[in-house]
């Protein structure tokens, strides 16, 4: 393995008279870095994460600046990779509450009630909140 190569699919590297310059590929990367060719110099795009796994929720946002406002966000999910769905699969609908709420422990509610929603939704529930 050369120096300019490496194990992430999604890294690539190149040596160039600045140093090793490292470009980021996957999801929609390539489109948005297409899509602002030919703009102002005041234009960037960062690609801000995914987070480590230990922090609060994993999360990969794709930011475009211009100066320094944030002219268009764009998030990258599914970096959560704890088996929690594969194993609601082997659960009926309401013991996969109890699992849905430990995907995120800093938004456990909001997870159980679009978790609540979805399944009423498919079972057709449609009974008015108090």
């Amino acid at each position: 393995m050369t120096d300019t190569m490496h194990d992430d699919p999604y890294a690539a590297a190149q040596d160039t008279t600045a140093g090793k310059v490292f470009t980021v590929t996957g999801q929609d990367w390539d489109s948005v870095v297409a899509g602002i060719d030919g703009e102002a110099e005041e234009r960037v795009v960062v690609n801000m994460g995914p987070q480590h796994p230990s922090t609060h929720g994993v999360l990969r946002l794709i930011l475009e600046l211009d100066g320094e406002t944030v002219t268009e966000c764009r998030c990258g999910i599914g970096y959560l990779h704890t088996g929690i769905e594969k194993t609601m699969e082997y659960r009926n609908w309401t013991q996969g509450v109890t699992l849905c709420t430990r995907m995120d422990y800093l938004a456990n509610f909001h997870y159980e009630a679009a978790y609540c929603l979805a399944v009423e939704r498919l079972l057709g529930i449609e009974a008015d909140i108090p």
